[in-house]
């Protein structure tokens, strides 16, 4: 690699990688912690496989489980993880997950635009001892695309199955209404309630501006992003790392304009690959 080519390097304090909702969760910490914060995605668009998923992350012990009215504890959560991974190792890392989890679930609720609701009748997958009924599963509360202006078409589109109309998204709760919009007075008013603003979206939008599940997620992430001011590099993919006495300082970026060598003062988070 020539010098010309690692020429006009950035710095900044946090150099992370990927634009999933990790990667997105990662930049928007550290601006919230007050660093400087680079944001680089290999793609045109945010998201990664997070947009196109039903955004539910699993998080026991918050504030939001008493909300719905299902009681869960930290050490009910442990337990139950014990329980279905024996002795693989990775005690450490879940202790850390469990003991920050309900608090980073906090911050971003209070902080940014980000907001959950637990469901009270998720089931953990696995029954055993520690496995609750609800509450542990929080699931992005829906979004308002148009609040993003030009930033919307940044956010990557759900599956086809996820949509209909070739562009409107629908929660599961409302496809028995839409399947029979003309069966009940509540069925044809919840159809006019989606399909009507729908149409409207299309006039100016290549799909529907309102979101759910994981693209929901996604969009309050990229709106609370942006008003941090966190700066995001499009089309931007990793090409290596910065290396200095053993320890990683930075990046070499392929971006449209070239290769940035990017400087990292205290960390890169490699959130990449789904």
């Amino acid at each position: 690699m020539s010098e010309r080519e690692l020429e006009a390097p950035e710095e900044v304090d946090l150099l992370v990688i990927g634009a999933g909702a990790g990667g997105m969760t990662a930049a928007l910490k550290g601006a919230l912690d007050g660093l400087s914060v680079l944001l680089c995605e290999k793609t045109e668009m945010v998201g990664g496989t997070t947009a196109t998923s039903g955004g539910t992350v699993w998080i026991p012990g918050t504030a939001l489980s008493r909300e719905a009215g299902v009681l869960d504890t930290t050490a009910q959560a442990a337990e139950f993880l014990r329980h279905v991974v024996g002795n693989r190792g990775g005690d450490d890392l879940r202790a850390a997950f469990l003991a920050t989890g309900p608090d980073a679930i906090a911050e971003l609720q209070e902080r940014t635009d980000v907001r959950f609701v637990a469901a009270s009748a998720h089931p953990d997958y696995l029954d055993g001892s520690g496995s609750a009924y609800g509450g542990r599963a929080l699931s992005p509360l829906p979004f308002d695309g148009r609040q993003l202006g030009a930033d919307f078409a940044r956010v990557r589109p759900p599956r086809d199955v996820f949509m209909g109309l070739g562009g409107m998204m629908v929660g599961r709760a409302e496809l028995g209404a839409l399947l029979k919009p003309f069966g009940s007075f509540s069925n044809f008013r919840t159809t006019l309630g989606i399909v009507l603003p729908y149409l409207c979206d299309r006039l100016v939008h290549r799909r529907g501006t309102r979101l759910l599940m994981g693209n929901a997620l996604v969009g309050r992430l990229l709106i609370s992003l942006r008003k941090c001011g966190v700066p995001i590099w499009f089309g931007s993919g990793l090409v290596d790392f910065l290396r200095s006495d053993g320890r990683v300082t930075g990046a070499v970026i392929e971006t449209g304009d070239g290769l940035r060598t990017v400087h990292a003062r205290l960390g890169v988070v490699l959130a990449t690959g789904g």
